[in-house]
């Protein structure tokens, strides 16, 4: 079994998914198989459409180009997908667990009730489920280039609590999944 450790970084990784490449890993899964990149991409393309049918999103929405990685790496799946309409009234964001966990620390902090469900009548967040980590990699295969986003404090803590606790960010994103439950009954 691979550990995450000795995945490669996003800078040398390979040139594109769909070229023969040999069974190097660039992603560990948290249940411990390592994916190639072919295998990556597929896996990532398919939580992608998972999360969109999940949670009942719109297929066809309008995703805001921004220099933002995140912002164009929906905009490359949406493309290849065909979901793209120009004219949409409904809004895909480019949040990610990182971001949507971030948002809710805050909001914590600073005692402030935010919207943070994957769907509203206005607004769906396809890469909900996805990682920052998982974007990056993807971008790297794909050849999708961007900048990331500024961290906040929230974030640094964040980042420095998922060191000792790999999982921190998705069980922050569950139990906000959990509580929008609760809170529909």
């Amino acid at each position: 079994m691979v550990k995450r450790e000795q995945i490669m970084d996003n800078d040398n990784i390979f040139n594109e998914c769909e070229n023969n490449m040999p069974m190097k890993p660039v992603y560990v899964l948290p249940n411990g198989k390592a994916l190639g990149a072919k295998d990556f991409c597929r896996y990532f393309e398919k939580k992608i459409l998972y999360t969109i049918r999940k949670f009942g999103m719109s297929r066809e929405a309008e995703v805001k180009k921004t220099p933002y990685l995140n912002s164009r790496v929906l905009l490359h799946l949406y493309g290849k997908f065909g979901f793209l309409k120009n004219s949409s009234k409904i809004i895909a964001l480019d949040d990610s667990t990182d971001d949507v966990a971030t948002l809710m620390m805050e909001s914590w902090f600073q005692h402030k009730s935010v919207d943070l469900a994957p769907r509203t009548s206005k607004v769906i967040r396809p890469l909900f489920l996805m990682t920052d980590n998982e974007i990056k990699i993807y971008a790297s295969l794909k050849r999708i280039g961007g900048k990331d986003k500024r961290k906040s404090d929230a974030r640094a803590m964040l980042d420095e609590m998922e060191k000792k606790h790999p999982e921190i960010k998705r069980a922050i994103v569950q139990s906000c999944l959990q509580l929008l439950a609760i809170r529909k009954r």
